[in-house]
C-alpha cells in the first residue's frame, strides 16, 4: 500500500511536451491563466488530462474536467466533483497531498508514482502544472499522466 514517488524532471515523451506546452503558454508570467490553453493543443493527451480549481477559506478542491483516462482507472466519472466526496479515502488523501505539495511549491512538479491505493494500482509519471488567472494565487492546476 506504500506509494514510492520520486520527483524529477518529466522522463514521458507526452509530459515532456505538455511541460514544454506550459511554458511556451506562460511567456514572461510565472503561471499561464486557463485561458491560455487551448484543448485543441492537447489532444495529444487530453484524455489523460485533468483540471482542478483550487478554492480558499477553506482550502477545498473541485474536479472541474478530469479525462476519460481516470474513468477507466477509477471507475466512475469524477468531473465536476469536489474532491471531498471522492469516495475512496486513500486516493483523495493522495491527490489532496500531492496539490498541497504544488502550492507550496509554486512550480511544476512530476514524479513518478507505483503503489496500490484502495485497491488500484496507480503506475504512471504525473506532472502537475499551476494556473493563475491573477499571476499570483493558484487557481487552478492542470494534470497529466503519462502511463507506465
Amino acid at each position: 500500500q506504500g506509494a514510492t514517488e520520486v520527483e524529477h524532471e518529466p522522463r514521458h515523451t507526452d509530459l515532456l511536451r505538455l511541460l514544454d506546452y506550459w511554458q511556451r503558454k506562460r511567456g514572461e508570467r510565472i503561471f499561464p491563466r486557463r485561458a491560455d490553453l487551448d484543448p485543441l493543443d492537447l489532444a495529444f493527451m487530453l484524455e489523460r488530462i485533468a483540471l482542478t480549481e483550487v478554492h480558499d477559506n477553506p482550502r477545498r478542491y473541485r474536479l472541474r474536467l478530469v479525462g476519460s483516462w481516470w474513468m477507466r482507472l477509477v471507475g466512475f466519472e469524477s468531473t465536476g466533483m469536489w474532491l471531498d466526496d471522492w469516495p475512496h479515502a486513500n486516493q483523495r488523501k493522495l491527490a489532496s497531498d500531492t496539490y498541497e505539495s504544488l502550492l507550496t511549491a509554486r512550480r511544476p512538479l512530476c514524479m513518478s508514482r507505483d503503489a496500490w491505493v484502495d485497491e488500484k494500482q496507480l503506475k504512471y509519471e504525473i506532472l502537475l502544472l499551476p494556473l493563475s488567472e491573477d499571476n499570483a494565487r493558484i487557481s487552478m492546476i492542470m494534470t497529466g499522466i503519462g502511463p507506465s
